[in-house]
């Protein structure tokens, strides 16, 4: 069994609206994954997919980050832009590369340390018995 990190998939949602945008105009959401996808063209590690909505509504644009065995990440308030893209693709390289997946908010985009809507702890963390806390790693 190999121990090399597993590759990380970077979901963005494709419904997210600019705040107060008109509900008709072009999703802000459909923008970051263009661009997100653009940057991450020669990028073999990282896959990048559409998501119809991550409900993270109040707080767009959004994006998770995922891998099996590793902790997950939503993210809110990003710019639909190649700057926003490059983050995300910089946060998802830095996931992919570590084997439990937490990523210190020092060691993650300064956009994407105030954007942080959730960390989530993955399956194998869960502890048997539900008197037990989950610890972050330090």
């Amino acid at each position: 069994m190999s121990s090399s990190p597993k590759p990380s998939t970077l979901l963005v949602c494709t419904r997210c609206l600019a705040a107060g945008a008109d509900p008709a105009a072009p999703r802000a959401g459909a923008a970051l994954l263009a661009a997100a996808r653009a940057a991450a063209a020669e990028d073999c590690v990282i896959r990048v997919v559409g998501v119809a909505c991550l409900s993270g509504c109040k707080r767009a644009c959004t994006a998770a980050l995922m891998a099996p065995r590793k902790v997950g990440y939503l993210f809110g308030d990003l710019p639909p832009d190649a700057e926003g893209a490059a983050d995300l693709l910089a946060v998802a390289r830095a996931h992919s590369a570590r084997a439990d997946g937490f990523l210190p908010r020092a060691e993650r985009p300064e956009r994407l340390r105030a954007g942080i809507l959730a960390r989530i702890p993955p399956l194998n963390w869960i502890p048997s018995e539900p008197q037990e806390t989950i610890a972050w790693p330090a």
